[in-house]
């Protein structure tokens, strides 16, 4: 299967499911970044690599991240000393947490697209 058809395809599944899709060709792999906006507006990304055409693969490693997500730990890079949200965050640490589980569930969805391309 030609490489580039499967990288239009997993970016068009990105897209329709909200994202804004980078894709880099490195070699034999091809890194996508993964840009969305949380439900409280937070601008969050990350990458995630496909080896060859291997769509498997790109799950495999979303699937990675989303099952090494930590949003308690996540929440805590966005929380300034004097205990509240910054650099857009939430004001409140609960809120903050309850955006990074949603951030998390939103990986989960595209886990779940990706997996369906054929």
């Amino acid at each position: 299967m030609n490489t580039n058809i499967n990288i239009d395809a997993v970016m068009k599944c990105g897209e329709a499911d909200g994202w804004d899709v980078r894709a880099d060709r490195q070699g034999n792999n091809t890194i996508f970044e993964f840009y969305k906006f949380t439900p409280a507006g937070q601008d969050f990304y990350f990458t995630a690599s496909m080896t060859g055409n291997s769509i498997d693969s790109l799950a495999d490693n979303i699937e990675e991240y989303y099952e090494g997500f930590d949003p308690d730990y996540e929440a805590s890079l966005w929380i300034e000393p004097d205990d509240h949200g910054q650099r857009g965050a939430p004001y409140h640490i609960k809120d903050i947490v309850a955006d990074m589980e949603e951030a998390e569930e939103m990986v989960y969805g595209l886990l779940k697209a990706v997996r369906k391309i054929a």
